[in-house]
């Protein structure tokens, strides 16, 4: 006789954060969208090059998350728009290097704005202590991951 298990989806941490983290980002990109005309990639783009300028596109692509043949198009607009700008990549002149504009530069701070914003409305009623064992909880999550991915990665 086969045991059926049941997964209960209510009681999944996992579940809980990718919810949680659908709604944070929902937020955001309403707001970036309302506030500032940025669509989801584009705001995360400048957030990214804002903290390290210069990023091979397939760096970028990996920093935010997004599908690199995505990217493209959404770097295709943001040259278009005067946001970014492409350059050859000295090093190797098959990639390209993508950097902030000051156009761009200057919603940086209004970007980062939101982003406080957002947390202030998500974290409302919520102690700074409960903040901290929360993240003292998903970094040993994410530190007990990495270790069994590692594992599994060298033969282990």
């Amino acid at each position: 006789m086969a045991i059926v298990k049941k997964l209960d989806l209510s009681e999944s941490l996992g579940m809980a954060l990718m919810l949680t983290t659908k709604s944070l980002e929902k937020l955001a990109d309403l707001k970036m969208k309302n506030e500032l005309g940025l669509t989801s990639s584009q705001w995360k783009v400048i957030l990214a090059l804002n903290f390290s300028d210069g990023m091979t596109q397939k760096d970028l692509a990996g920093k935010i998350y997004s599908d690199g043949s995505t990217l493209v198009l959404v770097i295709d607009k943001m040259v278009e728009n005067g946001l970014v700008e492409r350059r050859t990549d000295p090093d190797d002149r098959r990639n390209n290097r993508i950097y902030l504009t000051k156009k761009a530069g200057s919603v940086v701070d209004s970007i980062i704005d939101i982003v406080f914003e957002i947390r202030k409305l998500a974290y409302k009623g919520i102690t700074e202590n409960e903040i901290k064992s929360v993240r003292f909880v998903l970094d040993k999550i994410i530190e007990n991951s990495d270790n069994a991915i590692n594992k599994k990665q060298n033969g282990r």
